[in-house]
């Protein structure tokens, strides 16, 4: 039987956020970003295939789940052929700690925009959700997303700008402008980081 666990620390925040009288929902949200914010906030952005999972227990957040990544193609950071991210929380031996950290399945391939790690060696992707975007292929290739409206992500951009196929699918019905393709996306995440 697996057993949820909170770590202290995240209890102790949690009480002191209610306590100022803030709302559950309000504490556990992201404000939403575009996608020049997400490039900024980011130290790596590289396009990655999972190779695995490991989950280890840590002294200062009970339990950190480090994710290896092979680079198939990198638009910013280090140039090395992996990429290692190590996230707060994670399930071991029916213990599972959720921070609410993006969770990446291996052989599933993601575009990734990392921050630096922090002092404890620690980083999610920037904005969470928002800046782990998932590659699927499809009949046409393969397409980008991460669930947001395209035309939301890019807030700001000149439309004149955008790649023709970007173009086109903010043209389309809601649903359709979750994805792009994966060629245009990171033609634009280029542009947006100072690369052509």
């Amino acid at each position: 039987m697996k057993r949820a666990l909170f770590h202290p620390l995240a209890l102790i925040a949690a009480l002191l956020w209610s306590a100022c009288g803030a709302s559950g929902a309000a504490a556990s949200s992201v404000l939403p970003l575009g996608l020049a914010e997400i490039v900024a906030g980011a130290r790596h952005i590289a396009h990655v295939r999972c190779t695995g999972n490991d989950v280890r227990p840590d002294a200062a957040v009970g339990l950190v789940t480090v994710t290896t990544f092979v680079v198939l193609d990198r638009v910013k950071g280090a140039a090395a052929a992996t990429l290692t991210v190590r996230q707060a929380g994670g399930e071991l031996d029916g213990l599972a700690i959720d921070y609410r950290v993006p969770k990446f399945r291996p052989g599933d391939e993601y575009v990734l925009f990392m921050p630096a790690a922090s002092k404890l060696g620690l980083a999610s992707p920037v904005g969470l959700a928002q800046g782990a975007f998932g590659v699927l292929s499809e009949r046409g290739g393969k397409t980008v997303g991460n669930g947001r409206d395209v035309g939301e992500l890019l807030a700001g951009v000149d439309r004149a700008a955008v790649p023709a196929g970007v173009a086109s699918r903010l043209a389309q019905a809601s649903e359709a402008r979750r994805r792009m393709d994966l060629a245009d996306f990171m033609t634009l995440v280029r542009a947006s980081a100072g690369y052509r």
